[in-house]
């Protein structure tokens, strides 16, 4: 009798886990799951194509019948690594990291110092000064590409990374706007104690403001790295024909538009070490992305 009890008291066990388990997903989220589902799987389809391209052969690339080559070239990334002749995708990696880099540092600090002027310090015409600042971020890029490249020619920074990270040391509207709306959300207590402390403006920026933006100013970062690190526009019209000075887009545009020795299958494999940093970085820093949206700016 006891074991019969204890079959019994174990299948009602599995039929109330089972019971659970149904009530815990209701149609409506098991849809929104598969929905899911399929957007992930239509977003990585590309990508699994790009890598399968780049492991073709020049004639398998043309054969749109074959998804699958029949053996992985990765001559490929040997020969877009290590050329015969020419600067290695090596050489073009560092001049791209030189110039993202140092628009990164330069966005971040100059952004966060500058948002946390417009919201914490008062002083006489600082809401129109955001104001115009905010304003330029309606102006398309496109308007101020003549003035800048005739103040860079008169600078004589044509043909040099400079035009490329330097601006970005005097920050950028959308930058400027966004760490200002973290810095709104910090009491102005916290500022009042420590004046009475005798801390100045740097000493409370340091001490107090700085550990709590941190997520913004990471997320800045990113958004930041993300454009720089695919540029194609400015170092076309900046550094123009000057390979030892190319960033990894300039080669792969140079790839693609080879007229007599079209190399689609190497463009493929520039594209893919390409996004690749962007994805490695988004993966790492992506609690402080979800924060930067969430977070109010106060820490308990």
């Amino acid at each position: 009798m006891a074991g019969t009890d204890f079959a019994v008291n174990e299948n009602k066990s599995v039929m109330y886990k089972i019971t659970r388990f149904r009530k815990r997903f209701t149609s409506f989220e098991i849809l929104s799951a598969m929905m899911i589902m399929i957007g992930a799987i239509s977003m990585l389809l590309p990508f699994f194509w790009m890598l399968l391209a780049s492991l073709k052969t020049n004639a398998e690339f043309y054969n749109s019948t074959k998804w699958i080559p029949d053996r992985l070239h990765w001559n490929n990334y040997k020969e877009l690594l290590f050329p015969e002749k020419g600067f290695g995708f090596v050489h073009y990696f560092f001049n791209t990291a030189k110039v993202t880099i140092l628009s990164v540092i330069g966005m971040v600090v100059a952004c966060t110092l500058a948002g946390f002027g417009f919201a914490r310090i008062k002083f006489p015409g600082r809401n129109l000064i955001f104001a115009f600042a905010v304003m330029t971020m309606f102006l398309p890029s496109q308007v101020t590409i003549i003035p800048l490249f005739v103040v860079f020619t008169k600078l004589k920074w044509i043909g040099t990374h400079l035009p490329l990270y330097v601006p970005s040391f005097f920050g950028a509207a959308f930058g400027i706007f966004l760490m200002r709306q973290f810095f709104l959300t910090i009491p102005s207590d916290f500022d009042e104690a420590a004046k009475i402390d005798g801390c100045g403006w740097f000493g409370i920026f340091r001490r107090i403001h700085l550990p709590l933006v941190l997520s913004p100013m990471i997320t800045l970062a990113i958004l930041t790295f993300q454009e720089k690190w695919a540029e194609l526009l400015n170092p076309m019209i900046y550094i123009g024909k000057k390979q030892e000075l190319w960033t990894i887009v300039l080669r792969i545009k140079d790839i693609s538009t080879g007229q007599y020795n079209s190399r689609p299958e190497l463009e493929m494999a520039g594209n893919l070490l390409l996004v690749l940093p962007v994805i490695l970085l988004f993966i790492v820093a992506q609690k402080y992305f979800a924060q930067s949206i969430t977070s109010s700016g106060v820490k308990g």
